[in-house]
């Protein structure tokens, strides 16, 4: 097991592990419940060792895992949102189209 995307956006995560799937790599997310409840129930403050992690099984594949997700995502696992001109939504780097409204993105 070898932790290859970490992003405290669970969905983030989520989309990820769809992607090493989609490519056969066997992952699972580690704390994909987790961060919510250290605020919630312990008091304690935010913290990124709750964030939810994408680990891969086969650590072989780890490298081709990173190099999946920074393809979406970026170099550090956090891809540069762009904002739509039509509603001003944030989007992930990756969509071509605006989640929201569905307007294309200008370059």
């Amino acid at each position: 097991m070898k932790a290859v995307f970490v992003d405290p956006d669970s969905t983030r995560v989520g989309f990820a592990r769809n992607i090493l799937e989609s490519a056969g790599i066997a992952s699972f997310i580690q704390n994909e419940n987790t961060r919510t409840l250290g605020p919630n129930l312990f008091g304690f403050s935010y913290t990124a060792l709750n964030d939810p992690r994408l680990c891969v099984v086969d650590e072989g594949r780890a490298d081709e895992a990173v190099a999946m997700s920074r393809e979406h995502f970026g170099p550090a696992g956090n891809a540069s949102e762009w904002l739509c001109n039509a509603c001003k939504e944030s989007n992930p780097a990756s969509f071509e189209v605006c989640w929201k409204c569905q307007a294309v993105k200008n370059e």
